[in-house]
């Protein structure tokens, strides 16, 4: 879902220091027919914008945006940074996250011309749990289809096709962008398929945007995603950035301008600092997922909501 984030936006990047990546010890890794174009403004500077996907300390899935080296065969270099070396898990630690790819682990990636990256997987170590396999397969998918010439990634293990890990996630077939932290069935009490929608907040520390995938009955829009950030998280883990007794008064999102009109109640985020400006960014990055807006307008009562800080659009849900 990233590849379209604030496709409005006009981002200045300003390249400062890099933490390494980590080296290819231990690794095997080919691109064979790989061309992954160089979208970013900053690939003139020899870096790229590389959203990966990593695991939290408390068991959440992220994407986070770093700035990489540019090099031949990007799609490897971002999977290294993903690799649980002590180079990546130090930097990782710091914003508390964790590498998903167990070091060791041997692999080779190949991108074919029908946008199918093919992932082998060798001397893979035992994991210990079916999450931890589930993280791995869902950071490499989703590390890779953030690229624009990649849509789909199959795995292989020790050059064979099977159907799962060894601890029982599955592996068979192709595999588009995973949804992440899912909440509520798949299917309606009907027993149709439920509709998905993206959302997002804090974690408790307010130090991540964590999104959020909730399944349920009715429409995916604007006013349906607003009021399900009113409602709350259903995991404890994360925070409600809405004071109590909020209501959501009225929702737009139109030419990539989007407008929300809260209640009254919602002045009292003011007394608990950072909590409004914590709403803003969820509220912007939920009705992104929707429609790639490049503007939030948020108005209480009718009237604009003063913020106690200058606020920006936030270009990636969370940063290196």
């Amino acid at each position: 879902m990233w590849k379209r984030l604030l496709c409005g936006c006009v981002a200045v990047i300003c390249v400062a220091s890099f933490t390494a990546c980590g080296k290819d010890t231990m690794q095997q890794i080919s691109d064979e027919s790989e061309s992954i174009e160089q979208t970013s403004a900053s690939a003139s500077l020899g870096y790229r914008e590389t959203v990966l996907y990593y695991a939290t300390d408390d068991g959440f899935m992220v994407p986070v945006m770093k700035m990489i080296p540019w090099e031949e065969g990007i799609g490897k270099a971002a999977l290294r940074c993903l690799v649980n070396t002590p180079e990546n898990r130090l930097a990782a630690a710091k914003m508390g996250l964790a590498a998903t790819i167990p070091e060791g682990l041997e692999f080779s990636l190949r991108i074919g011309d029908n946008a199918e990256a093919a992932v082998d997987l060798s001397e893979m170590p035992d994991l210990g749990s079916m999450e931890k396999e589930a993280a791995m397969i869902t950071s490499i998918v989703n590390t890779l289809t953030e690229f624009p010439t990649i849509d789909t990634v199959s795995f292989t293990v020790n050059g064979k096709k099977t159907d799962s890990l060894p601890c029982g996630t599955g592996i068979r077939g192709a595999f588009s962008n995973i949804s992440l932290n899912a909440e509520g069935a798949v299917e309606t009490s009907a027993g149709g398929e439920a509709v998905s929608m993206t959302l997002f907040f804090p974690n408790q520390g307010a130090t991540l945007n964590v999104p959020v995938t909730r399944y349920g009955a009715g429409e995916a829009n604007i006013e349906s995603a607003i009021t399900a950030l009113i409602e709350g998280p259903g995991n404890s883990g994360l925070r409600n950035c809405f004071p109590e007794g909020t209501s959501l008064l009225y929702a737009d999102l139109f030419d990539g301008s989007a407008t929300v009109n809260l209640s009254a109640e919602f002045l009292s985020a003011r007394y608990t600092e950072g909590l409004a400006e914590a709403a803003y960014r969820t509220m912007f990055l939920t009705a992104n997922a929707i429609e790639p807006i490049y503007e939030l307008n948020i108005l209480v009562e009718g009237k604009p909501f003063e913020f106690d800080e200058q606020l920006h659009a936030p270009v990636w849900a969370n940063e290196f």
